[in-house]
């Protein structure tokens, strides 16, 4: 009698590892699944007072399942802030763990980096936005980023 239960047995304990450690959370955006459609995002950012310093668009993807790519196109608002090199046109690269991410607009430079430090919901990234350069930390503020609802998806 406990031949035929064997392998039932066996099948099981095999098996139940792969189940137990399944993730059942949400992933709060498509880009982190690799090779997703990119998502775009409306950009804000606030000087340390609060005020609107830069807009624009970026664009998120995942390259895997805890790194992030994607471009950005930013604007000044506030001209003689200082905001760093988030104005005009660039890529980002950047890592995501559970709903925290991190993004570096300027990939490749040793000095002079604005960095993103935020909260991925479904439909938004907020945070804090740092402009690092050799000296330290030169300028600091808040900056939210609204996924878009891509123009193809109708309502009706």
């Amino acid at each position: 009698m406990s031949s035929r239960r064997f392998p039932w047995l066996f099948v099981l304990t095999l098996f139940l590892p792969f189940v137990a450690c399944t993730d059942r959370g949400e992933q709060p955006v498509e880009s982190q699944q690799p090779g997703g459609v990119p998502d775009k995002y409306i950009y804000k950012a606030y000087n340390s007072k609060g005020d609107l310093a830069v807009s624009g668009t970026m664009t998120l993807v995942g390259i895997d399942t805890t790194s992030v790519s994607g471009t950005w196109s930013f604007v000044e608002v506030l001209p003689s802030e200082k905001v760093g090199p988030q104005v005009g046109t660039g890529n980002l690269t950047g890592t995501i763990q559970k709903s925290s991410i991190s993004i570096n607009l300027n990939p490749g430079w040793v000095d002079n980096n604005v960095f993103l430090q935020g909260t991925v919901s479904a439909d938004s990234i907020t945070g804090r936005w740092m402009w690092s350069t050799f000296i330290a930390l030169t300028a600091e503020g808040k900056f939210q980023a609204i996924r878009t609802i891509p123009t193809h998806i109708s309502n009706n």
